[in-house]
């Protein structure tokens, strides 16, 4: 599939064939895609757990959609309608992947400077404690990681549509993030990112949203 129609043909998908599983080396292959991201000094922070077990994933939907559901009764009782309207939204919209025959969980691992050889955390408290010259490195030495980590999903959405697959991009299941550690048995050392459902789409038919013209979202700055 050429790159340019794989970017502009690409959906969020949210409803799939309950009798077509990924096949293992096909997964392996959508990994792999992503794998091939950029990441600051080839660290490849990115570690991906696969979730094939139906009833694992049903767990995992219904812990979020019961989550949202309790805080929006808080909400409701303390008089707080618009957040309750809000979470009763968010209870579907984040746990529709019930019936996904899988899940991938992107997490990503703490980032520690090969030259350097601290954790980063440490980089940026000896760099505060040296004053103040206008320079924040938090971005370079903590964020870099799960902007490491977004940019292999995206190779990996590309690569499911490529191959057939539909997947969602979603990061709402990690408000919940404490159960589904707990779930997942996940390493104390990952930080869960995105969680990506993926399957065989029961349509192809999805209409894409309108994108902002390009003159709508660039500014040159010539000197």
């Amino acid at each position: 599939m050429d790159l340019d129609e794989a970017i502009r043909r690409r959906r969020s998908i949210r409803r799939y064939k309950a009798d077509a599983p990924v096949p293992r080396e096909d997964i392996e292959a959508i990994i792999e895609a992503g794998c091939w991201a950029p990441s600051s000094t080839n660290i490849q922070p990115w570690r991906f757990i696969v979730v094939e077990n139906r009833e694992t994933i049903a767990a995992m939907a219904k812990v979020v959609y019961d989550k949202f559901q309790a805080l929006s009764k808080d909400a409701l009782r303390q008089g707080e309608k618009r957040v309750a309207a809000f979470c009763r939204f968010l209870r579907s919209y984040t746990s529709f992947f019930s019936d996904a025959p899988l899940v991938i969980v992107a997490c990503t691992k703490p980032y520690e400077n090969p030259v350097l050889k601290m954790p980063m955390s440490t980089v940026i408290d000896k760099t505060k404690a040296l004053g103040d010259v206008g320079l924040d490195v938090k971005p370079i030495v903590i964020d870099t990681v799960q902007k490491s980590v977004a940019m292999a999903v995206q190779n990996m959405l590309l690569k499911a549509h490529s191959m057939g697959y539909g997947t969602c991009a979603m990061d709402g299941p990690i408000a919940v993030k404490a159960a589904l550690r707990e779930m997942l048995d996940i390493e104390d050392d990952l930080e869960m990112v995105m969680v990506i459902p993926m399957g065989v789409p029961e349509t192809t038919e999805v209409e894409a949203p309108e994108r902002l013209p390009v003159a709508d979202v660039i500014r040159y700055h010539s000197l």
